[in-house]
């Protein structure tokens, strides 16, 4: 058996070996429970070793582990539904199911996070704004650190430069694409 053990927590030992082997068979009780006949084999030494020692040698105090509750009320009912929201845009496939999940997750009240894949989404919305916006964060997130999916968000950024209505959008996709290649 592999135990692991915190510092200064006492030592514990193996209990002593049976002598008395397995059998599948039931054997006749003695009546101490344990169906063989044979008393049952006293421990070698306490389970507890140097505790006493411890105690006495004034290192008595241990640290008490802390039990954490969660709140059960409207904070974890609200986090489930953000959750829940956000995997649906997540696992979205088309941009008319993106556009759809993003929209109920901003009615919810919700912010969406500054991550990568999420933005990477974001820029599959009809609402060029929402694109446009998963754009401003996209490049502030890829200065501080490694594009994730280069060629999806490379095609991505492509079809917004050459399809966007908008003179802005396009000009943010393409400046974006620009600084990937960099």
């Amino acid at each position: 058996m592999i135990a692991a053990r915190r510092p200064n927590s006492p030592l514990i030992s193996r209990p002593a070996r049976r002598s008395v082997a397995a059998s599948a068979a039931p054997g006749q009780s003695n009546g101490n429970g344990n169906g063989n006949g044979a008393a049952p084999a006293p421990l070698a030494e306490p389970l507890v070793v140097g505790a006493a020692k411890r105690v006495e040698a004034g290192c008595g105090q241990r640290r008490a582990a802390r039990i954490v509750t969660l709140n059960r009320g409207e904070t974890d009912e609200s986090e489930r539904n953000r959750q829940r929201l956000l995997d649906r845009l997540m696992h979205s496939e088309t941009r008319g199911a993106i556009s759809r999940a993003a929209n109920e997750y901003l009615e919810a009240g919700f912010e969406f996070p500054l991550e990568q894949a999420v933005q990477l989404q974001l820029l599959e919305h009809f609402d060029e704004s929402r694109a446009r916006d998963a754009i401003i964060a996209l490049t502030r997130l890829l200065q501080e650190e490694a594009p994730a999916k280069v060629p999806i968000l490379t095609q991505r950024l492509r079809r917004l430069e050459e399809y966007a209505d908008e003179a802005q959008s396009r000009e943010a996709a393409a400046e974006l694409r620009r600084s990937l290649r960099n």
